[in-house]
This record gives structure tokens, sequence and C-alpha cells, in this order.
């Protein structure tokens, strides 16, 4: 995968990580920390493993 690819991928993985948070936050605010940090976990999972596969 291309530098370009990863930093696409990381964009959108990035910004649909903060749409999720917020909408848990406001639908589900009791649980919100939980969840939340699941949603960090997953999200930081996702890049690093992109991350393995970038040409140097």
């Amino acid at each position: 995968m291309s530098k370009k690819v990863y930093n696409l991928v990381v964009g959108i993985v990035g910004g649909l990580s903060t749409i999720a948070v917020a909408v848990v936050t406001f639908f589900n605010p009791a649980y919100a920390v939980a969840i939340n940090a699941s949603i960090g976990i997953g999200c930081t999972a996702i890049i690093e493993i992109c991350g393995q596969f970038v040409k140097a």
C-alpha cells in the first residue's frame, strides 16, 4: 500500500471514529465512556494494521 492510500485510510477511519463517538455520546451517555474507548481501540488497531503494509 502506498503512503497516499495509507493516509486516505487513516483519514477515513479517523473521521468515522469521531462521528461514531459523537453519536454514541449523544444517544447513550450512560455507557459512552466504555463504548467510546472500544471505538478508539478499534480505530487504533485498524490504523496500526494498515501501517504494517505501507511500502517504505
